[in-house]
This record gives C-alpha cells, sequence and structure tokens, in this order.
C-alpha cells in the first residue's frame, strides 16, 4: 500500500478531481484565477458592459477569504465571476458544467447565452452547456446573489452582524464558487 492515503491506482487520481472513486473520461478544472467584480447597485442582472472586472479572484476562494487575493469581509449582496477556457469536444458529446456550490442563488451564461441558475448555497448543481459553446475560446459568467441580511435564507451558521453575537459565527468566507469539470 502507497505511503499517501489520498493515492488510489484509477486512471482519474489527480488531487483536483472532485470525485476520485468515480471515473469520467474526459474534465477540466476551472480553479484558478477569475475576473471578478461587487456589484454595490444589485441592478445588473446580465453580463453587460455595466460590470467593471476590476478586480481578480482565486477560485475555490469565496471574496472574504486572503486566500481569493480579495480579503473584503464587508456584505456584499451581488457578485460577478468570469473566465475564458478551452476544451475539446466531439460532435454529439454532452458537455456539463458543475458547480461544487455557489453562496447563495447564481445565475450562468456561457458565451454571453443564459445556461441555467440555481437556489442553495450549500449543494452541488450541473448544467448543461452543449449548446451555447462556439469554435474556439469559452466563456464563462457567473452572477452570485446572496442578501446576507435576509434571515429567512439558509445560512449556516454564518452571522448576518458585523460582530459576531450569541452562537453565530464571525462574517467569514461563505460565497463559493468552484465550477467543475465536464
Amino acid at each position: 500500500m502507497s505511503k499517501d492515503a489520498t493515492r488510489t491506482p484509477w486512471p482519474t487520481d489527480h488531487p483536483d478531481y472532485p470525485r476520485r472513486q468515480l471515473q469520467r473520461r474526459d474534465w477540466l478544472n476551472l480553479d484558478g484565477t477569475w475576473r471578478f467584480c461587487f456589484d454595490p447597485s444589485g441592478e445588473v442582472k446580465a453580463p453587460s458592459g455595466d460590470l467593471a472586472w476590476d478586480q481578480q479572484i482565486v477560485v475555490p476562494f469565496a471574496p472574504e477569504s486572503r486566500a481569493s487575493g480579495i480579503g473584503d469581509t464587508g456584505f456584499h449582496a451581488d457578485a460577478w465571476y468570469e473566465r475564458e477556457f478551452d476544451i475539446e469536444y466531439e460532435s454529439g458529446e454532452l458537455v456539463v458544467l458543475r458547480f461544487g456550490a455557489v453562496d447563495y442563488e447564481a445565475r450562468v451564461w456561457v458565451n454571453g447565452q443564459f445556461v441555467g441558475s440555481h437556489r442553495g448555497g450549500h449543494t452541488p448543481f450541473a448544467i448543461d452547456i452543449t449548446d451555447a459553446l462556439v469554435p474556439g475560446k469559452q466563456t464563462v459568467t457567473v452572477w452570485a446573489h446572496d442578501e446576507p441580511h435576509d434571515l429567512e435564507q439558509a445560512r449556516g451558521k454564518q452571522d448576518w452582524q458585523l460582530q459576531p453575537h450569541s452562537i453565530w459565527y464571525p462574517a467569514s468566507p461563505h460565497r463559493v464558487v468552484r465550477p467543475g469539470y465536464r
């Protein structure tokens, strides 16, 4: 037995592979540097020239985390993520974009075409993006909405106040965008 307990004999055995006990012939990890911006107005509802794209973020880290390269622990209801990627696929092949989670609500576009949405920041989801693909580079854009003061929204123990109180954890990384593999 290998001394490294994280290694397996599977051909998909890679530390970034999302479910190493399952095998997929092809997959692409989209973790890494993405264009990023907060939308303080909350008025932008689709990718447009109105977005500043004034920052970069390291996904899968939340903007509240220093590991993201941003480290902003303020309350921001709306954030935008975007990156380009190359993908090889054959005609008739299904291409699926999987997210580990986006807190709390997400809308996703590929090459400017709306491809799907999801609510529930603690659950993974997948979107078939096959029909949105174009020859050459692909662009994925994600709008993440998480109203920090909505007390009816599921949040675990994340506090909605700047200073922790009672049993609530202090405001910390909670918006996670983790796009994955096809």
